[in-house]
């Protein structure tokens, strides 16, 4: 009986050190996994917390961006006024086709907001700009800085005839005023936008990044200006600095070919002509106008050249409320009348004005007048001014995305025209007679009356020095109505 019981016993201490050797072995690999798993979640901290640094940096972005917008949105005191500055136009359009795409994605990225699928409900909706509209602002900002002769460097700075108007430029801005710009010009844009990079003395990685970018950019624009318009020297010299850039580059390898071959020959490119030679050149009478835009600019906003007014009692009612008047020219008759509404008879008047749900037209916009604005207009009749028969009033809205265009009555049948100015602009608009190389700012509330038929023959025939045309507005907009004369009796100055 003691054997069996011996062997119990032995059986059962094996199976118990087969069972501790088994739950050792377990033990083991339970802590092998626990310090695998310890070492995974270890690096799933550290890369959580490099995720939140690269979250906090993206944050920071769009925050220094938002508030950098936010502080030039919150100088806007008045809608009109703001965006009657050019520089203010392209600055709101350059913005939503750049930099807010840029913030969107950077803040769907950060946010995990999507584009299709937001989870955030707008009542109301967005206004967004086509990119037409951004081409548009810039071709009237050239257009201006061709009538006046305004210089790149200091228009990149905001700068319009030593005034600050706007906020300064960025050198995509100027690159893309160059890229729609004649070699003439173009090239003091690329310099302005070459100026506006980034300076080296910014040591951080995205200062030196933008300003490399961007200095590539630039001269692969120069490079093709210069080629375009002939310059094969400066294309020449401009393909090499690109080169020391992007050595291997092999579009660039093959311009450089391309404009060595051209030199060699002596010739330009087969199908290229200088742009200065294709474009079309202005006419003595456009030049004359906008030599006398230039120069009304620098004018006070009080009228012409003269400096003479005149006080006319000849109607009993003017001994009370006499008329003042600035006579411009005799023949063809031109004269100002100074004071014709009071600042507030004026802003009354601009209240009745429907601009809405009207196009440009021509050289400038037209505007609605109310049957009141009508019957209010009429009364000016009765401050002394001999205008015969009034047509109905017009009104018209100037502002710097309007082209300059002479303007004519020999198509109409009347013999005199009145313009009353009910808002004049910061700057430009002056009104122009370039046959008679007279310029006149007309000041609120104030009106010119000119002949458009000659004072020696009959009423059909039109005085071509009536011609007349309306310079672009540099700042604001031009609010003014227009009226014709019928059988107006005839002044001699």
């Amino acid at each position: 009986m003691q054997m069996p019981m011996a062997f119990s016993v032995l059986w059962l201490l094996q199976l118990f050190l087969l069972m501790k050797t088994a739950v050792g072995a377990h033990l083991a690999r339970g802590e092998e996994q626990l310090e695998a798993l310890l070492a995974t979640e270890t690096q799933l901290i550290d890369e959580l917390r490099d995720n939140i640094e690269r979250l906090e940096l993206q944050l920071a972005e769009i925050q220094r961006e938002t508030s950098a917008i936010a502080e030039i949105h919150g100088q806007v005191d008045n809608v009109e006024e703001f965006m009657g500055n050019p520089l203010n136009v392209l600055g709101i359009l350059k913005r939503f086709e750049s930099v807010w795409p840029r913030l969107e994605q950077q803040a769907n990225e950060t946010l995990l907001i999507s584009s299709e699928g937001s989870s955030l409900e707008r009542d109301f909706t967005l206004t967004l700009p086509s990119e037409e509209d951004y081409e548009e602002s810039l071709n009237h900002l050239l257009h201006l800085q061709s009538v006046y002769e305004l210089d790149p460097s200091s228009l990149s700075l905001g700068l319009v005839n030593g005034l600050k108007l706007g906020s300064a430029m960025s050198w995509g801005d100027c690159l893309e005023m160059a890229r729609k710009s004649d070699f003439a010009v173009a090239r003091f844009w690329l310099e302005s936008a070459l100026e506006k990079l980034p300076s080296a003395s910014e040591n951080s990685t995205e200062s030196q990044r933008e300003r490399e970018s961007g200095r590539v950019h630039i001269l692969e624009a120069a490079l093709n200006i210069e080629y375009r318009a002939g310059e094969l020297a400066r294309a020449l010299a401009t393909a090499e600095q690109l080169l020391v850039l992007l050595p291997m580059n092999q579009n660039i390898q093959k311009a450089k070919r391309k404009i060595e071959k051209a030199m060699a020959k002596k010739e330009l490119p087969k199908g290229r002509r200088p742009k200065s030679k294709t474009k079309k050149s202005k006419s003595a009478e456009q030049l004359l106008i906008e030599e006398l835009c230039r120069g009304a600019t620098q004018e006070p906003n009080t009228g012409s050249r003269f400096r003479h007014c005149e006080l006319k009692g000849s109607r009993p009612w003017l001994l009370l409320q006499p008329s003042r008047l600035e006579p411009l020219s005799s023949d063809p008759y031109v004269v100002l009348h100074h004071d014709v509404l009071t600042p507030k008879e004026s802003a009354q008047l601009l209240e009745l004005i429907d601009e809405e749900d009207t196009n440009a037209v021509g050289s400038y916009q037209p505007l609605k007048l109310s049957k009141l604005a009508q019957k209010k207009l009429k009364k000016i009749n009765h401050l002394g001014l001999e205008t015969g028969e009034l047509d109905a009033w017009t009104g018209r809205r100037h502002g710097h995305e309007h082209s300059t265009k002479l303007e004519d009555s020999s198509q109409l049948g009347n013999v005199a025209r009145v313009m009353l100015n009910l808002q004049p602009p910061g700057m430009g608009g002056a009104v122009v007679f370039p046959q008679l190389e007279l310029a006149v700012n007309v000041p609120r509330g104030s009106l010119l009356h000119w002949h458009t038929r000659s004072a020696g023959g009959s009423s059909s025939d039109w005085d071509y020095r009536s011609g007349q045309a309306v310079c672009p507005v540099l700042l604001g907009a031009q609010l003014s109505v227009i009226a014709c004369q019928h059988n107006v009796m005839r002044h001699t100055l």
